[in-house]
């Protein structure tokens, strides 16, 4: 395909109408050479997961816990069906002719259409039409499937990320909890009871900081490498299919329309993830604030002070370190996509 890309490169139409599939290839590769070259970090994530699960094996931590993986799978479900979704015109267009063949046959063949029909694939398509039809069904369904069990795992560390701190606020809820104003809670006994709570309350935190910062480094390359390929995928299908819309080519403007929403959705779901990281790591501060601290001793006080300013400083997942990953990033990428869309249609035109 790559070579057929290379070989069309005098004819810019083809050539334009070959980048978003080639560049969905190279997503697929870097993924992949990331989730390889980082697997020690994954596989500690995968421990990590495993020691909590065994920690907050009841209670309603536990309950926390399976929320947070039952919100997981319901969303890594919605995101398959939605990429696959976006694959159907991909392949139903080739497939329909030898249907046809079948159903409602004619006295010649129905016109067969590969699902690459733009691509030249250096070798006499109508004669080897079947391989290569083979091959194009096989080969998209594999790199797509790839690309949606890795991000579908990183759904998995985010949400058990984000179940770790909703349970460092449910600790914090509890500081004091069975304050009386009739109680001296500044005796021995209550301020060893309140200074443990927040020194537990403190490693959960830290843990939870560690948890999501090994995310992060483990993804901020590949998400900075993706992002920038996604802004071309997305600029040139785009692109592709409002020229198409304008020769009446409805068929191939329709694929590279379907082909550009399952971009969108794969960049949505992408920085979905960094927001969500990023609004639990933010809601810490406030738990911080509104426990009941000005009920414990001067010595349980003073270890509110550090939790209090480090959660001020929320984890955050980026892209090369360079900016965050969020719903307005998202934005922020889509806009710029299609201002290139723009300026390159206003060239053509």
């Amino acid at each position: 395909m790559t070579a057929g890309m290379i070989a069309a490169r005098i004819d810019i139409d083809v050539f334009l109408e070959a980048i978003p599939t080639v560049l969905a290839d190279v997503i697929c590769g870097i993924k992949m050479f990331n989730f390889s070259v980082n697997a020690a970090k994954m596989k500690k994530l995968l421990l990590t997961m495993e020691e909590d699960w065994k920690i907050y094996a009841s209670g309603p931590e536990n309950k926390i816990l399976n929320e947070y993986a039952h919100f997981g799978r319901k969303v890594t479900i919605y995101y398959t069906g939605a990429l696959y979704g976006t694959l159907a015109p991909l392949v139903l267009v080739p497939i329909t002719p030898l249907i046809l063949d079948v159903i409602a046959p004619m006295n010649e063949s129905y016109p067969k259409h590969l699902m690459f029909q733009q691509i030249e694939f250096l070798v006499d398509a109508d004669k080897y039409f079947f391989p290569l039809f083979i091959h194009n069904y096989m080969g998209t369904v594999a790199f797509l499937t790839i690309i949606i069990a890795i991000d579908t795992m990183l759904m998995v560390y985010i949400q058990h990320g984000c179940a770790k701190f909703a349970i460092l606020g449910l600790c914090l809820e509890r500081i004091a909890t069975n304050a009386d104003q009739n109680i001296d809670r500044h005796t021995s006994e209550f301020d060893d009871i309140d200074y443990r709570e927040i020194v537990k309350c403190i490693v959960i935190h830290n843990r939870a900081i560690e948890f999501a910062n090994l995310i992060e480094e483990a993804n901020h390359l590949s998400f900075l490498i993706v992002i920038g390929i996604n802004i071309i995928m997305m600029t040139t299908s785009a692109l592709v299919a409002v020229f198409k819309l304008a020769m009446n080519e409805t068929e191939i403007a329709g694929r590279f329309a379907f082909f550009t929403l399952g971009e969108i959705c794969h960049i949505f779901y992408s920085s979905w993830q960094g927001e969500l990281i990023l609004k639990h790591s933010e809601s810490i501060f406030y738990f911080v604030y509104q426990a009941n601290w000005n009920n414990t001793s001067t010595r349980s006080q003073k270890l509110m002070v550090p939790l209090l300013l480090r959660s001020a400083i929320p984890c955050r997942i980026t892209a090369g370190k360079m900016f965050e990953m969020s719903l307005k990033s998202f934005s922020m990428i889509v806009k710029t996509s299609f201002s290139y869309l723009t300026v390159f249609a206003s060239m053509r035109v």
